[in-house]
Parts: C-alpha cells; sequence; structure tokens
C-alpha cells in the first residue's frame, strides 16, 4: 500500500518534498492556501529566480546551530533541476538562474513534475489544525478532515505576507510540543532616521561597507547598495540587515560606515582630487565626475560644505574623508512586509538532520524556512528550500 503523504505549503521546499515523494511511489497532497502555487518563487530574484550557488558552503548558512545544515546543502539542485529539463546559467559570480531568467519557468517545470508523478494539489485551503492519533495524521480544515501517514511541514514563514506567507507552521510546531526560537526579519531594507540621505533616493552603486553595533564593527561588505527614501536597500545591505534586525530589536545603537569609492585609498583620492585643483571647477562639477549627481547634495551637506565654499587642501581632507567614511544611522528595518525571510524559526536540536524529521513526533517533517536556519543573499535560501524539501520527501516514505 502507497504511504499517504501530506504537505503543508507549495512553495520551493513543498514542492520538492512533492515531486520527490511522489517519486519514490507514495501517495503525496500538497494542501495551499492560495489558489496558486510557488508565489514567492515567481518574485524571487527580482523575477529571474536565483535558484542557487556554484559556492555553497556552510559559512553562508546561520541560525542557533547553523551547522545543522552541513549535510542537507550538499544536494545538488543544479543536477534536480536539470533533470527536470530545466538548464541554469550562471548570472552575477556565482549565483545561478534558469536560463531563460524567468522565474515563472522555475514553477512551471516543478508543476509539471508534479503532475507527471501524480501529486495531488487542494488549493484555496488552510489546515487549521493538525492531530495526531496513533500511527495517522488527522489534518483539519473547512469543517472537515482528512488522514495521513505523514506531514510535512513547509509553511515558509511570515515575511512577505502579501504573497501568501504563513507563520501557521510555527503554531503546528508548538502544539506538537517544538520549540521556536523567536523569527524576525532578515534580508530586509534598512530605515534610517537621516533625511539629508532621501535626496539620494534611486543611487545605486558598489560600495564597502561595515556595520557597527554600540560602536563596534561586527560585520563588513562589499556589493551593491541603494538609497531609498526610508534608507537603505541593495544586496550587500540585505546580508548585513540580520545583524541590524537583532540589534535594533535589543535597542542597540547601529550605523553603517559607508565607503563610496573604495578602489581608492583616501590618500589615492586626495591625490586625485589635488590634481584638479588647477582647473578651478566649481565644488559641484568637482563631484560630478565623481560620484552620482543626486549624491552631491547630501555629501557637500554632511561635509559641511556649500557652492562657495574654497577648493583648497582643507576642503580635500574633508572630501576624501566624507566620501571614504559615510556614516548612516540605521533605526530598524522595513519588517516581515518588506523581508525576504525571516530568521530564526523551529529549533534544530528538535530535528533530526539526517531526515528533516521532528525528534519529538514520528512521521512529522519541517522543511525550509519554517526551520531555524537561513542564508545569505545569492541564492542560498532557495538552496536551503529545494535541499531540506528533497530531504524530507526522500525520508517521508521509508
Amino acid at each position: 500500500m502507497k504511504k499517504d503523504i501530506a504537505i503543508i505549503g507549495a512553495g520551493a521546499s513543498g514542492l520538492v518534498a512533492a515531486i520527490t515523494a511522489a517519486k519514490a511511489g507514495a501517495k503525496v497532497t500538497v494542501y495551499e492556501k492560495s489558489a496558486k502555487i510557488g508565489k514567492k518563487i515567481h518574485a524571487s530574484g527580482n523575477g529571474r529566480c536565483n535558484i542557487t550557488n556554484d559556492n555553497i558552503s556552510l559559512e553562508n548558512y546561520h541560525g542557533k546551530h547553523p551547522h545543522f545544515a552541513k549535510e542537507t546543502i550538499q544536494f545538488d539542485a543544479k543536477k534536480f533541476f536539470n533533470e527536470l529539463g530545466l538548464q541554469l546559467r550562471r548570472g552575477n559570480g556565482t549565483r545561478l538562474y534558469p536560463l531563460s531568467h524567468q522565474a515563472s519557468c522555475v514553477v512551471d517545470f516543478l508543476g509539471f513534475a508534479c503532475k507527471k508523478y501524480g501529486v495531488t494539489f487542494v488549493k484555496e485551503c488552510e489546515i487549521e489544525k493538525i492531530e495526531k492519533e496513533n500511527a495517522h495524521f488527522i489534518l483539519h480544515y473547512h469543517d472537515t478532515h482528512t488522514l495521513a501517514d505523514a506531514v510535512i511541514i513547509a509553511t515558509g514563514s511570515g515575511a512577505m505576507p502579501n504573497l501568501g506567507s504563513s507563520e501557521s507552521g510555527y503554531a503546528f510546531a508548538k502544539a506538537f510540543g517544538h520549540e521556536v526560537e523567536k523569527p524576525f526579519a532578515a534580508l530586509v531594507q534598512l530605515n534610517s532616521p537621516e533625511k539629508v540621505f532621501t535626496k539620494a533616493s534611486g543611487v545605486k552603486i558598489e560600495a564597502e561597507m561595515e556595520i557597527y553595533v554600540d560602536n563596534q564593527p561586527k560585520m563588513g561588505i562589499k556589493g551593491d547598495l541603494l538609497f531609498t527614501s526610508y534608507g537603505l536597500s541593495g544586496s550587500a545591505i540585505l546580508d548585513l540587515s540580520r545583524i541590524a534586525s537583532r540589534a535594533t530589536m535589543k535597542k542597540q545603537d547601529v550605523f553603517i560606515m559607508i565607503d563610496l569609492l573604495p578602489d581608492f585609498s583616501q590618500q589615492a583620492l586626495k591625490a586625485l582630487l589635488q590634481k584638479q585643483l588647477p582647473l578651478k571647477l566649481p565644488l559641484y562639477l568637482w563631484l560630478n565626475g565623481i560620484i552620482p549627481k543626486k549624491l552631491i547634495e547630501p555629501i557637500m551637506i554632511v561635509a559641511k560644505l556649500d557652492a562657495n565654499t574654497p577648493l583648497n587642501n582643507k576642503t580635500i581632507n574633508t572630501l576624501a574623508y566624507t566620501l571614504k567614511n559615510l556614516k548612516v544611522s540605521i533605526s530598524g528595518t522595513r519588517g516581515a512586509k518588506g523581508a525576504e525571510i525571516m530568521a530564526g524559526g523551529i529549533l534544530t536540536e528538535e530535528i533530526n538532520p539526517k531526515t528533516m524529521e521532528s525528534k519529538l513526533v514520528k512521521g512529522l517533517y519541517f522543511t525550509g524556512e519554517v526551520v531555524d536556519i537561513d542564508g545569505d543573499c545569492g541564492g542560498y535560501n532557495l538552496h536551503w528550500a529545494w535541499s531540506s524539501g528533497y530531504r524530507a520527501g526522500e525520508n517521508s516514505v521509508l
């Protein structure tokens, strides 16, 4: 007799779990509260879907016990998708995308594989309660219920609620005695109280940044920085946001020190500016050849300079320092609505890392973002979703 497996959530990890379990011979039913599957996948990578990364390392993962993910992330996502018929290509650096650069095609291929292996979908269906009686699980929904031999919780987190995300997985886990590390926004944009930088909204550059908490440096990174009306965004900021999110929740002082011209040392920048002194250019024009136009006024305000400031060695020293040490205070994050993921989740101490099965309840599995494992920006979170879903799917049929 086929094993009856219920999967809660038709996101990245749930779909891979469904394909894997059904391919192994199980009867698989996926319960999804939305009318469509893979809604968050559609929005990933700015609609291009950064499927995975060629450089998967434990160093890219976080949580109370990130070592939990060591074996699971060895999953060959590229091979998995190639076998579905989806071809991948490199994008920025070691990031991998579908050859078409369309996130929608990833959902299409996953959906086709589910159909091929006989997966059943029950859409617009929100599971309200899960119980276990003897060897069977009872799933309650729409004033009715159904039975399953195993349940895979793939509900994700509360990030991006407009895409159907849900915190229900935490509630299901708690009902079975599991503990949950308090979720908080990660890979999220940062708010700043400094209105001067709103004048630079829309400016995107590559910069070096370092985040400070209570005046102590915590992490440095080089990458994309986007000035916005509310503060800062960009891929590098998203990677720093985990630290900022934790610290601001604790009411700690947070700021980011930005080097707008990382390819120049401060001394080299001074020398470059000094060469231009004989040209007697207006300060505004002088800066226009160095930084984006919308950044000029904020930089002049921070440096306490104006159009009438004489160009001399003192001005050069001030400008060089400001361009290499732009301090931006951080007051908080854009929260779950803006976050790509939520850090925190079900404690990994209570989950078997080899199977993703609960150590407390036989036949109960957890995958993806609902677990206290999260990754850096660059395809690492989708890789965790695929890999944990695959592991749960293959073990749930045993």
